[in-house]
């Protein structure tokens, strides 16, 4: 997702009040007072950067630090190559033409890991063909 997707995602979790675009990576107490913010919710492991050991330590002390917990057994950058491989192995495209998306389709397309990227045979792979009349 791009950052103004996750952000409009973010905006209909029923639990937030209002999304910040363009907070800092480290945040500090003068932030959370300016946009008067109630919990911070990261992953619980320590997050070190430049003299901090945890740059939430100050959130945790406060109890204002809510640890998110990933999903045993999910990883996005599985769900991702799974995506990607079903794509290039063209699993999808009898379902996008079913939905009127032939345009997606891998097949014919610089995706299609039958063909060359061009999507045009190589002169190679044309030599090799047998002539057809």
């Amino acid at each position: 997702m791009r950052h103004g997707e996750r952000c409009e995602s973010v905006r209909h979790c029923r639990w937030v009040d209002e999304v910040i675009p363009d907070a800092p990576w480290v945040i500090d107490q003068s932030f959370l007072d300016k946009y008067q913010i109630d919990y911070v919710a990261h992953d619980e492991d320590p997050y070190v950067s430049g003299n901090h050991d945890d740059v939430y330590a100050f959130v945790k002390n406060q109890g204002k630090f809510l640890p998110t917990r990933r999903t045993p057994g999910v990883s996005t950058s599985e769900l991702l190559e799974r995506i990607v491989s079903g794509y290039r192995h063209r699993i999808f495209d009898k379902k996008l033409a079913k939905m009127g998306h032939a345009e997606l389709m891998a097949e014919g397309s610089d995706y299609d890991d039958s063909r060359p990227p061009s999507g045009r045979a190589s002169p190679l792979r044309r030599q090799q063909s047998p002539a057809v009349a």
